[in-house]
């Protein structure tokens, strides 16, 4: 056999290791560390809300947005817009029916925050404590949290409904400083009233940008 096709094999195996090297030269830069790099995970908060907020979209929609505003009142931290902001998106004309179910259901709520607070106060129930030193000192108030419940009505309703405060945080701490029940149930009937139908309203004829400024 002639000694060229050897030489012509090889020649041709070197062609293809050059076009390679070429190939591998012209690749652009890719920085491994950022395809490498893991999302922080949520907290637990966060993925309970979104836990939450899914449930709108779910058959038992309107049984979790009666739960969650009757356990607002103790112990849940999540509040009930979670789930009726989108409810009312997805359906606007059910707003109004949807501001009194959450509204009834959250003075229920409310009742046995206030009832945890009774028991807190009669020291029954010490795992529940919340700070009533506290001061506030926003929007012209300037009180400590049991000074606010205990002496002005409505600052009572206003916590109850407009300030991005905890129902759970009112209701207990009505409890705590032995608030009179009637005068209790007032402030929330006009405070939960005014937050739910705000909510459910704006959500209906205005949209999605309203979450800005009702704080939902």
């Amino acid at each position: 056999m002639p000694p060229w096709p050897l030489g012509e094999h090889l020649g041709i195996d070197w062609l293809r290791k050059q076009r390679s090297l070429d190939m591998v030269g012209k690749m652009p830069d890719v920085d491994l560390s950022s395809t490498q790099a893991v999302a922080p995970r949520a907290s637990w908060f966060r993925r309970l809300y979104s836990y939450v907020e899914a449930l709108s979209s779910s058959r038992y929609a309107l049984i979790a947005l009666l739960v969650v505003s009757v356990i607002d009142g103790s112990v849940f931290p999540i509040p009930p817009f979670a789930l009726m902001v989108p409810m009312v998106l997805a359906q606007p004309k059910r707003w109004w029916s949807l501001a009194v179910m959450g509204t009834v259901a959250s003075l229920f709520g409310g009742l046995i925050g206030y009832e945890l607070g009774q028991l807190i106060h009669a020291g029954a129930a010490s795992l529940f404590s919340i700070d009533l030193d506290a001061r506030v000192d926003r929007f012209g108030v300037h009180a400590t949290v049991g000074q606010l419940l205990g002496d002005n009505f409505w600052v009572l309703s206003l916590l109850c409904s407009v300030l991005p405060t905890p129902f759970k945080v009112v209701a207990i701490g009505s409890g705590m400083v032995s608030v009179p029940l009637p005068k209790f149930l007032l402030a929330a009937v006009i405070g939960r009233t005014v937050r739910f139908f705000a909510v459910g309203g704006a959500m209906a004829f205005i949209g999605p940008k309203a979450r800005r400024w009702l704080r939902v």
